[in-house]
């Protein structure tokens, strides 16, 4: 059997309350248990992690994660680390300048993709990836994880770079991803 594709993952710290354990991880670990996904997850709270991280990620030890997944608060073109600490969209492009090619980059982040579509386009060119996809509402995070599972698992073996997009606008999956503002761009 083939090996499965690579999701990096960086979570950022949903709430203040320590107590919380809401994480993404478990639904990674569901999909790497159902061989669908490799996958690696790191937790960070500021822009310098953050920085640390994409920066590892992008040199060719790890060339075989191509989905980076940004699991955090958000807002149009800003990124919520906690809840002091955010990071633009153009910043985040900056480190990634040009390392991102045949990347696909998925934000579980509430409003980022509700970003101008000029911004969106010049932060692919910037990073060289292949498509983004996020949403452009404010979304509830159960209904988001569960059609997180479908997003991670058809970017990572969906094959054509449009396969998500035909995904989301099926029978089945549309109204959920109209009602969570399910959004894909690709570059130009």
């Amino acid at each position: 059997m083939a090996r499965a594709g690579g999701v990096f993952c960086v979570e950022g710290q949903w709430d203040d309350d320590l107590t919380r354990q809401g994480s993404v991880l478990p639904l990674l670990e569901l999909l790497e248990r159902l061989g669908r996904i490799r996958f690696i997850h790191r937790d960070t709270a500021t822009p310098d992690e953050l920085h640390h991280y994409l920066e590892t990620w992008l040199t060719r030890r790890y060339a075989t994660f191509k989905v980076g997944f940004f699991a955090m608060h958000g807002n149009p073109s800003q990124l919520c680390l906690n809840s002091r600490q955010t990071v633009e969209l153009d910043e985040v492009a900056g480190w990634m300048s040009g390392k991102c090619e045949g990347k696909k980059l998925y934000f579980g982040a509430c409003s980022i993709l509700r970003a101008p579509n000029g911004d969106l386009q010049e932060f692919l060119h910037e990073t060289g990836a292949t498509m983004l996809c996020g949403y452009t509402k404010q979304i509830d995070w159960i209904e988001s994880a569960a059609l997180e599972t479908l997003v991670l698992d058809t970017l990572v073996n969906g094959g054509r770079v449009d396969s998500l997009e035909r995904l989301m606008r099926s029978a089945r999956w549309q109204a959920l991803a109209d009602h969570l503002g399910f959004r894909v761009i690709y570059a130009s």
